[in-house]
């Protein structure tokens, strides 16, 4: 792929969806980043400048979990010039606890953000891309896209959706002889502030040993740039995708219950 292409990258002040930004800065891409929150994403951005200072970067705060969201940053991209060549659909959060209990407005939000917008943005510049047979799109799933999640209904329901509907478009392209790919990322638990903005800090996955955000960042960068269809960046992500092949989702469901039940304190 040449270089010096444009990356559209929501939710990079933090986690994974900054650490693919620097992928794509070291091998010399320009970057638009885009997040909610003004200053960590102005931070993030101060971040990866002075890590790579030949990198060409602006950045657009939005705030997806709205239906203006996605309009507004196409628009603030457009606005900028040129064409984003590269579109990473990173933007994402969860909720746990039990859905009679959970906070209605923020699975809302949460909706929003992991499937009205994603899919909102995708239709936005997958036309572009197709007009022009040339275009990549990285959706971030989740291996919860494979898995009923008790105490995370909402969360992995809109995982699921992301997994269905870029399965969807990824035939649709075949079928249009389309150069143009869409690469499903699915990792498992990760070292960011998820858990934390989901309230499952105190749980059993909150508490185990998780990926970190650079090698899944890293792993679903190489995917992408390969045209692959969907990646599993780690063994544990693979081992959860085998389990929602082998056992059935009630069993499954069981078993992601006791991994988000509070950890015994020691």
């Amino acid at each position: 792929m040449a270089t010096s292409q444009t990356v559209l990258i929501t939710g990079a002040s933090s986690g994974i969806g900054f650490e693919l930004a620097r992928c794509f800065a070291r091998d010399g891409h320009r970057l638009i980043l885009s997040a909610r929150d003004a200053a960590g994403l102005q931070a993030a951005e101060q971040k990866i400048r002075g890590e790579f200072p030949q990198v060409q970067s602006s950045s657009i705060a939005a705030d997806l979990s709205t239906h203006e969201g996605p309009q507004q940053l196409y628009d603030a991209v457009k606005a900028q010039g040129g064409q984003v060549d590269i579109l990473v659909n990173d933007a994402g959060f969860g909720e746990a606890g039990l859905f009679t209990e959970t906070d209605l407005q923020k699975e809302i939000g949460i909706v929003h953000v992991n499937v009205v917008s994603l899919m909102h943005l995708t239709k936005l510049y997958l036309r572009e891309m197709v007009a022009r047979n040339a275009g990549k799109i990285l959706q971030l799933g989740s291996v919860v896209s494979f898995l009923p999640n008790p105490r995370q209904a909402v969360y992995a329901a809109t995982k699921a959706f992301v997994l269905s509907f870029s399965e969807a478009l990824q035939q649709e392209l075949k079928e249009q002889k389309s150069d143009v790919t869409i690469t499903v990322l699915c990792p498992p638990a990760t070292e960011t502030n998820f858990f934390q903005v989901a309230g499952a800090e105190d749980t059993k996955v909150g508490q185990s040993k998780k990926a970190t955000p650079e090698e899944v960042a890293e792993a679903g960068y190489k995917g992408l740039l390969a045209g692959e269809a969907r990646v599993l960046p780690t063994f544990g992500a693979k081992m959860n995708f085998a389990s929602s092949v082998f056992f059935p989702d009630s069993m499954l469901a069981t078993m992601m219950n006791m991994q988000m039940q509070p950890e015994e304190k020691k």
